[in-house]
């Protein structure tokens, strides 16, 4: 890399670190730390969601996957806006009014304390999983352009996340992301430019080119239950697997809860939606320019393309920019698992069986924050090691056998009055088991395994529930569903003062927005296919 390069990289690091020191002043709770007291505006949190979700796999990983697969590597965002739908419309409200810090504390107060603890170890675990392949990709990429190895450049990424997540807390967390998201689209569009100019042809002709090679053919209506990524995987697999990490999992729902309302929830989640699907059909329009752009070369490894790509076309300068839009992907993603790991710490396990319900101070809390980044490093640095990349793409699989048990047991405690802590627990962990054995069997694709476990566990928990008959906790029904609609509409709190509905299930224009963008989007890739 060329010295500007570094100095664009360094720059940006180091205005990170000021970002959180600057949002440090004025934090003085735990509240302040890990929900920014229930005071962050709306725009950066919408961004914030969206740069989440977006990790440096998409960037790298993304246009590579469409360079081979064409627009139906897109199909895995397909569901999301109807998520987001559901979301905004029925489990955000519900949980936004609780005042919640960590989401699992709910499960605690509808169920108790096994089917709790259970929950907060799958997602320990599956963030533990996850964090490994946050960073692999882009450390590799940081470390083709420098040549500093994995050592040097894991430890960097980390420490800065870890420092301005110190500092500012989830204020720090959610407006570095929206920082990020506008690095990562600096860099998105730099590629796009670039690749358009290398070509000698325009935009339209090199579609014609594309489609010619089938590269413009999202949707597959085909039944065939092993295909990836068809429409019908898609839109229900797909559906499961994100309304479990939108509606049901910390590490987006700390964001949502950190909104001065539930009409800023619900404004945040609208906007985040249209952000994330148009970014990721732009990472999927890269690497299908980028195709007509080689000639359909063939390369040992699909993230090699974009790597290739980067280092013979991309000049100083815009260099830095796009590695800093690299490290900017990666640090959203790890920042978010350091802040919610820690939250999910501290609220479900230290406080519960440390504490017996007092609250952690401040100092405790950024103790633990630092704990878990120095544990991080330490983890990702073990997982690059020999043959262990290959092993965590393994490991990522087994994210889609428990997600789906996550998803069932919220739904259980939500929408149920027979569900009970013992039984709950009981189908958690035996739908876990039987996903991971019909999983194994290799009949549908992985997709299927989130509905297939979201199926078995509430099956098999609700029918444990009646057997085991166990006793619920007091006042449990206000925390059902049903139960809050009623308990509020009673005491005549139904609306936020500009007239948002805070009742669970009410279908708004936001909910609307949402379905109409879902339909256009379909419209648009039959379109383009067709």
């Amino acid at each position: 890399m060329h010295w500007i390069d570094i100095l664009i990289v360094a720059v940006y690091m180091i205005g990170l670190i000021y970002m959180g020191y600057r949002l440090s002043k004025g934090m003085k709770t735990q509240q302040d730390y890990f929900v920014g007291g229930r005071s962050v505006a709306m725009f950066p949190i919408a961004l914030s969601i969206a740069a989440t979700t977006i990790s440096a796999n998409s960037f790298i990983g993304g246009p590579g996957w469409s360079y081979n697969s064409g627009l139906m590597a897109f199909m895995l965002n397909f569901s999301i806006p109807l998520v987001l739908a559901v979301t905004l419309s029925i489990f955000l409200p519900f949980f936004y009014n609780l005042r919640v810090t960590s989401i699992y504390e709910y499960i605690e107060m509808r169920l108790g304390n096994k089917s709790r603890l259970l929950v907060v170890l799958g997602f320990l675990a599956s963030n533990i999983i996850q964090v490994g392949s946050f960073l692999f990709i882009p450390s590799l990429v940081i470390q083709q352009f420098t040549g500093w190895s994995l050592t040097i450049v894991v430890p960097i990424v980390v420490a800065v996340a870890i420092i301005y997540t110190l500092l500012g807390g989830i204020k720090a967390v959610i407006w570095t992301d929206a920082v990020q998201m506008f690095v990562l689209w600096g860099g998105l569009i730099a590629t796009i430019v670039i690749a358009l100019k290398g070509l000698n042809m325009g935009f339209f002709e090199a579609m014609s080119v594309a489609k010619q090679e089938g590269k413009l053919a999202a949707l597959d209506p085909s039944f065939d239950i092993k295909l990836e990524n068809g429409v019908w995987v898609a839109l229900i697999g797909g559906f499961f697997m994100w309304l479990k990490y939108f509606a049901t999992d910390q590490t987006q729902t700390q964001r949502m809860f950190s909104a001065k309302s539930v009409a800023d929830v619900k404004r945040s989640l609208c906007i985040s939606g249209f952000v994330m699907n148009i970014t990721y059909f732009l990472f999927m329009l890269i690497g299908v320019l980028l195709f007509v752009f080689f000639g359909g070369r063939e390369f040992d490894n699909s993230n090699n393309m974009m790597i290739t790509f980067i280092a013979d076309n991309i000049p100083i300068g815009v260099l830095g920019l796009i590695i800093a839009g690299v490290f900017a992907s990666a640090m959203s993603s790890v920042d978010s698992v350091l802040n919610s790991v820690t939250t999910v710490f501290v609220k479900d396990i230290y406080e519960t069986y440390v504490t017996k319900g007092k609250e952690a101070s401040l100092k405790v809390s950024m103790v633990f924050t630092l704990v878990f980044g120095v544990l991080l490093i330490g983890f990702t640095l073990l997982a690059f090691s020999g043959t262990t990349a290959s092993i965590l793409q393994v490991v990522g699989s087994y994210l889609s056998y428990f997600s789906g048990s996550i998803l069932a047991l919220f739904v259980l405690a939500m929408f149920t009055t027979k569900a009970n802590d013992k039984g709950v627990a009981v189908g958690f962990v035996l739908g876990i088991a039987l996903t991971i054995y019909i999983g194994k069997l290799g009949f549908v694709n992985w997709l299927w395994n989130y509905p297939i476990g979201f199926l078995i566990t509430f099956i098999i928990g609700f029918v444990a529930s009646i057997v085991f008959n166990g006793q619920q906790k007091d006042n449990f029904e206000e925390f059902t569903f049903k139960g809050q609609r009623a308990m509020l509409i009673a005491g005549g709190k139904t609306n936020e003062e500009d007239g948002t509905s805070i009742l669970p299930g009410v279908i708004d224009k936001y909910t609307y927005i949402l379905i109409g963008f879902f339909v256009i989007q379909t419209i648009i890739l039959a379109l383009i296919q067709y």
